[in-house]
């Protein structure tokens, strides 16, 4: 299995950062937009890191 790149370590971490922020925001009950930005994000995120992957077609 190839390390993973830098960027591929940011994406994850950020995907990470938003499932919390999405589990805390559902927990508390927030807007119903700030849950959609985070789920866009966190999939975003996780698509970058799959494309960003090493030995990827350009």
């Amino acid at each position: 299995m190839a390390k993973p790149t830098p960027l591929q370590i940011r994406n994850i971490v950020m995907a990470v950062l938003m499932v919390g922020a999405l589990v805390w925001n559902l927990s508390i009950g927030g807007a119903w937009w700030l849950t959609a930005i985070f789920s866009i994000g966190t999939v975003l995120s996780l698509f970058s890191a799959y494309l960003n992957r090493p030995g990827a077609q350009p």
